[in-house]
């Protein structure tokens, strides 16, 4: 009998197989039509008293989330609790309890249904995914109202390791269930950068989102197999369970010096709190740390905490390499301490460097706190999105002048090594100008494929045009490599590519020193680059061969060739 099989979108790399079990949405009970026994007066108590609820909820996943994996991913509450101070929300469901008509549960859903359907058509995926954070918070709002706060996720078996299927996959309910008994996610609905999508990789579990055609034959399927890189889910014999750790076994988790071609495999981070899985992974030091998350509150960081956030971590990783990048954030985020304006293309706005650039002090309170830190270990300081020189130059001179004040006020500073981003194509042009001003280079594969190819990196409508593997791509990579080899440099993958175990053998081709990707990625690249072994001669023929190639699909062909040639059984 053949095997049945359906498509979604990869969203957290990894192999899993296993049997299947169906996260059911909440089920509201039916609320009556018009008010009977209950008075506007006892509704609105009603509603003040879920809302209470489930802001303490809310408040103890956020304190779990930052407890595990840092303050980055616990946003995703404070996000959440936002909502309910909304008055576009929770103001506007007291303002329709007072006309006497609804009760708290139709007024909550009334207004929940608007704004979803707001969200969702609106062009940006960013803000159509967000649709779900409302959904979610609704359905605490409503188990609350309903007595019922039991989370829909401690209904998982109490034994056993199972693939999740959901329409929907909330942060709620994604932190409530067991991780380390749940073989991969399929969900119906969502993309790249839904939360579900986030925390999937945070923890490591392959996962798939947007699997919509097939899915009511794939809701009866008992057991399945999934690719979570690849993006295809099959049917699956009955008693083969295949764990999320992409069934690699301890050897494979660990470095192997001198097998890897000289390749470093590093960690992309968001906080301190992802350094538990930088050591189970076994990353060879940090080659991305965003500090992203200091920025996202309702109040700027001081120049103290900044210090003992990046202290943590170059501590940890010591005698390995730190790579701190500076503030990269624009108006496509939400930092209400730094009051940004909404840009009709925040992606080729105010962002990034162009950003802390026009902010001198802020820039400079982060470069003091990164020199300080250096001196708990090796660290380098990485600028995003430069596309001109003169940029690049600026941000040195900050740097200069940072460090002139932190010596003044009679703190220690380490020594940094200063690189930038490759994420524009201007820089990437060059980038033979640009190596002589930098001791490395970061390549952001995924805003530069995005900027090559013209083709916004969260449009899941245009996910097939967003490719890392088209030639035109490679090859910029490949200038940008052999320029920084020929000045001495070396340069690094930071981007989503750099967790791609089919890239690796082409990157380490061209040059490249070091992939730097989400920790639970590291080990099946580590496996694959382990088993492979090239000469010279076919490592050139491996780059001439992919970029000889006229499209995408070609290049896949060639590299999948190469894999299957060269790799030791």
């Amino acid at each position: 009998m053949e095997d049945k099989m359906w498509r979604g979108l990869g969203v957290s790399a990894g192999r899993a197989a296993g049997p299947t079990w169906y996260l059911e949405e909440y089920q509201v009970d039916a609320a009556p039509e018009t008010f009977r026994d209950s008075t506007v007066e006892e509704e609105m108590a009603r509603l003040h008293q879920a809302v209470t609820r489930t802001e303490q909820i809310l408040t103890s996943l956020e304190e779990q989330v930052k407890a595990e994996q840092g303050e980055e991913l616990a946003r995703i509450f404070v996000a959440h609790k936002l909502l309910l101070t909304d008055p576009s929300f929770i103001g506007e469901a007291q303002t329709r309890l007072q006309r006497g008509e609804l009760s708290a549960e139709q007024a909550l859903q009334e207004v929940a249904g608007e704004a979803v359907q707001m969200l969702r058509s609106l062009e940006d995926p960013y803000f159509q995914e967000r649709a779900v954070d409302v959904q979610d918070v609704l359905v605490q709002l409503l188990k609350n109202l309903q007595n019922d706060p039991e989370e829909r996720a401690d209904l998982f078996p109490n034994t056993g390791n199972y693939v999740v299927l959901a329409d929907e996959l909330t942060p709620a309910q994604t932190i409530a269930l067991p991780k380390e008994r749940v073989l991969g996610f399929i969900v119906r609905q969502g993309g790249k950068t839904s939360h579900a999508a986030i925390l999937a990789r945070t923890y490591g579990i392959p996962a798939l989102v947007g699997v919509v055609k097939g899915w009511e034959d794939l809701l009866v399927q008992k057991w399945v197999e999934l690719d979570g890189e690849e993006g295809w889910i099959r049917s699956a014999a009955e008693g083969h369970i295949r764990f999320a750790d992409n069934g690699l076994k301890e050897e494979d988790l660990a470095p192997q010096s001198g097998s890897l071609q000289g390749m470093i495999l590093a960690a992309n981070i968001g906080s301190p709190g992802d350094l538990p899985l930088v050591q189970k992974f076994k990353a060879e030091g940090i080659g991305l740390y965003r500090t992203e998350f200091l920025f996202m509150g309702e109040k700027l960081p001081s120049e103290e905490e900044q210090v003992e956030a990046y202290r943590q971590v170059v501590a940890a990783c010591a005698p390995q390499l730190t790579v701190i990048r500076t503030l990269d954030i624009g108006g496509d985020k939400r930092a209400p301490a730094l009051q940004l304006p909404q840009e009709k293309n925040p992606f080729l706005g105010v962002r990034a460097l162009r950003l802390t650039l026009r902010r001198p002090e802020l820039f400079r309170q982060q470069l003091r706190a990164i020199w300080r830190a250096a001196a708990s270990g090796p660290t380098a300081v990485m600028f995003p999105m430069i596309a001109t020189i003169e940029e690049l130059d600026q941000a040195k001179e900050n740097l200069r002048v940072a460090r002139e004040e932190v010596l003044q006020a009679g703190h220690p500073v380490g020594e940094l090594q200063i690189g930038m981003m490759i994420e524009i194509p201007s820089a990437a042009w060059l980038a033979d100008k640009f190596a002589a001003k930098v001791d490395f280079f970061s390549i952001g594969t995924n805003d530069l494929t995005q900027y090559m190819l013209a083709v916004d990196r969260e449009n899941t409508e245009l996910a097939e045009l967003y490719q890392p593997y088209h030639p035109a791509v490679l090859g910029m990579i490949a200038r940008v490599s052999q320029a920084a080899l020929q000045r001495g440099i070396w340069t690094g993958v930071c981007g989503e590519a750099g967790g791609d175990a089919l890239l690796a053998p082409f990157f380490s081709a061209v040059g490249i020193q070091e992939l730097s990707m989400a920790p639970g990625s590291i080990a099946k690249v580590r496996s694959t680059l382990a088993k492979l072994e090239l000469s010279p001669e076919e490592r050139e023929t491996l780059v001439e061969s992919v970029l000889a190639c006229a499209g995408t699909a070609e290049v896949i062909e060639v590299l999948q060739s190469f894999l299957t040639l060269y790799t030791l059984s």
